[in-house]
């Protein structure tokens, strides 16, 4: 009764520390990437997906759409801005750190399941990468809890056991409706079923059956959408992968485990390696720390379920790469290390039983330095950004969605603003940042890919079609009509008949963040409505 009511105290605990530990961390992450990026990111990932949440449909023109989703949930709720835009970034990550809590729990590793985030937390992913919410930052909440559901349908009875079952259809319906690429994912599987007892009753059972039919009935509406806009995202999907081997990056991919995951794997060599040495144990090095290095990835017979969760996503993805299906971008690798820290700690916990309270202590201890550490080099890279004058950092894609509002409202004021085009999906930036009711189309509104989800009303609203031009330099002039961006609309203008209404603008941030006088430049074309033509 004792010991049960200080292990029942213990674990709350624990519990509670992880979750401090979780919010603390994805706190400190946001507000360090809002303040050191200036924007959400390069490639406009983010603008994109809030583009596609506009229309709540059951595909885009490349990817499927439950990220977006998720976007469109979080601003309905969150006021929109880089900084909220942050907060949804790391939330997932919280809900994925969580899951793995729960993943340890089902593997019996109760006690490992906090040490397991902690590590997680020092890895790209979970940290630098998860910053840009996007595809493949969705699945990094969305596989680890789909396995606990897998597990949970195993080990659960009665009522519960069909419970699980429809969240484990449901999480996989997810994680498609994310990325195709949780295929692997879904397809490893098969290796923790086929190979242990416990699965392969759970086969014999009537709840992979259910957990199938719903996998497939929450699918269907978006195998319906895709069919009947000739298999759009399966074209995208499928322009992926040219037939042929790409071995460049099927070599990036098969590191990628080592320098994603590098900082966490390296803590926890180091730590155990520590607490040996605290319990009068030589501290491994050389041979002795390869060999503790190596037997951290090593499964533990045919049967082991945890390996299977850890290795199968990554090394299907090699042979799918090999065989030339895909090419191996190194970014689709973010969410496949989910149980990776979990593995490590079980199998070096089997090298050295003892040592493995003090290395949770020593891991944890660190938990505070660690986030000192980054919010310092996160202030240094903002100084760094600001007093170069770094390009992403000073573009001004708030302030000039807010100019292309107010110049539009001052030019037309009794016509409604009811898209934009152009640069996509840069030019979500209207939308976002501005005028949340504007349609952002990612080409001209009567071709494609617009047409894939159309604006149908488009001929009856004012439109603006905004061409980045870029930075603004002496030796570097721009002019009207030099990008192809601005090509391709004055084409299209003429062909719909349509005047050359272009206005010009030069904007720069300003403000205490940005010290350097930054000038961008972008081209706005304005579309009148068919009434004034």
């Amino acid at each position: 009764m004792k010991n049960d009511l200080g292990e029942g105290v213990g674990q709350s605990v624990r519990r509670n520390s992880s979750a401090f530990e979780i919010m603390v961390f994805c706190l400190v992450w946001a507000i360090v990437q809002w303040l050191s990026s200036g924007n959400l990111d390069g490639y406009n990932d983010m603008l994109e997906n809030y583009a596609w949440s506009q229309s709540w449909d059951w595909g885009t023109h490349k990817h499927p759409p439950f990220f977006a989703w998720v976007v469109g949930v979080w601003f309905s709720w969150f006021p929109q801005g880089d900084f909220s835009y942050r907060l949804l970034s790391y939330a997932n990550v919280a809900v994925a750190l969580w899951g793995v809590i729960s993943l340890a729990q089902r593997l019996g590793m109760r006690a490992q399941g906090s040490t397991a985030v902690l590590l997680l937390m020092w890895s790209f992913p979970y940290s630098t990468l998860a910053a840009k919410f996007n595809a493949n930052a969705q699945l990094l909440s969305l596989w680890p809890w789909t396995a606990v559901w897998l597990l949970a349908s195993w080990q659960e009875r009665g009522a519960k056991a069909y419970f699980f079952s429809v969240l484990l259809g449901l999480g996989a319906a997810m994680s498609m409706l994310s990325k195709y690429y949780s295929g692997i994912f879904l397809l490893g599987f098969l290796c923790p079923t086929l190979l242990t007892a416990q699965g392969r009753r759970w086969l014999m059972s009537p709840r992979p059956y259910l957990a199938l039919l719903v996998f497939c009935f929450a699918l269907l509406p978006h195998v319906l959408w895709v069919i009947r806009h000739d298999w759009v995202t399966f074209q995208y999907a499928g322009d992926q992968g040219g037939g042929e081997t790409s071995w460049g990056y099927v070599l990036r991919f098969a590191l990628v485990p080592l320098y994603y995951w590098l900082p966490g794997w390296l803590g926890c060599l180091i730590a155990f390696g520590i607490a040996l040495r605290r319990q009068g144990s030589s501290f491994p090095g050389g041979a002795n720390l390869a060999r503790l290095a190596w037997r951290s990835w090593q499964p533990k017979g045919w049967n082991d379920v945890l390996f299977w969760l850890a290795f199968t996503p990554w090394f299907l993805s090699l042979i799918f790469g090999i065989a030339g299906v895909a090419e191996l971008s190194t970014p689709w690798a973010i969410p496949i290390g989910y149980a990776y820290s979990l593995l490590w700690l079980r199998n070096l916990q089997h090298e050295m039983p003892l040592a493995l309270p003090v290395t949770q202590g020593l891991l944890h201890k660190a938990f505070a330095p660690v986030l000192v550490l980054v919010v310092m080099l996160g202030l240094g890279l903002t100084l760094t950004n600001a007093n170069t004058g770094r390009e992403s950092y000073y573009r001004p894609s708030r302030e000039v969605a807010q100019v292309i509002a107010s110049r539009w409202t001052e030019r037309y004021s009794d016509i409604p603003l009811g898209w934009s085009s152009g640069a996509w999906a840069e030019n979500a930036m209207l939308a976002f940042y501005a005028l949340p009711r504007v349609r952002t189309l990612p080409g001209f509104p009567d071709e494609q890919p617009a047409q894939v989800l159309p604006h149908v009303t488009w001929t009856s609203e004012g439109g603006v079609v905004i061409c980045p031009l870029g930075r603004i330099t002496a030796d570097e002039p721009r002019r009207a009509g030099e990008t192809a961006c601005e090509q391709a609309t004055q084409g299209w203008l003429r062909r719909q008949g349509l005047p050359l209404l272009v206005d010009r603008i030069e904007v720069r941030r300003q403000g205490w963040a940005f010290p350097r006088s930054v000038p961008f430049a972008y081209t706005v074309f304005d579309v009148m409505p068919s009434t004034r033509r």
